[in-house]
């Protein structure tokens, strides 16, 4: 275990220092071959080009740096209607649309996040900015539909 996570915060950086972040990663074997998963995202755009580079970088840096030779490795992004799975994405994906359900209702709202800081998730709706506490929203996702805008805090789903 200690490993994976000297692993993903080495990965981490070096995802980093070309501007891509690192959402999810894991390193597990499999019929005595290591298997590697992980999820980018980089804020000028996710696609072949910025996968087929953490793929090489990824491989690359198991290679020198932990000696496991010719892992498996699946890169893929976030997709468009991601479940958040991590404080760092309330970071990651500030300036998205965003629909997230409050702890203590059953409807879902819609807004622009604008981002995470003191425990606070920021969202614009309405023409305002509101704070909820992290620990108060039970689930959240990108809203592709509602990209940069910022939407009635209001929507079913």
């Amino acid at each position: 275990m200690q490993e994976q996570e000297a692993i993903r915060k080495d990965i981490e950086a070096a995802l980093a220092a070309v501007k891509i972040d690192l959402l999810e990663f894991t390193v597990g074997r499999h019929r005595g071959d290591v298997q590697v998963h992980a999820v980018i995202y980089s804020a000028t755009g996710t696609g072949t080009a910025e996968c087929t580079k953490a793929h090489k970088l990824i491989a690359s840096r198991l290679e020198t740096g932990f000696e496991i030779i010719e892992p498996f490795i699946e890169v893929s992004s976030p997709g468009i209607d991601r479940v958040f799975r991590s404080a760092h994405e309330y970071e990651v994906f500030a300036g998205q649309g965003i629909r997230y359900l409050p702890g203590d209702e059953t409807e879902w709202r819609s807004g622009r996040l604008l981002g995470l800081g003191d425990g606070l998730v920021r969202i614009e709706a309405d023409g305002e900015t509101i704070a909820i506490p992290l620990a108060g929203i039970c689930k959240a996702k990108l809203d592709s539909t509602r990209e940069g805008k910022a939407p009635s805090a209001r929507g079913g789903e």
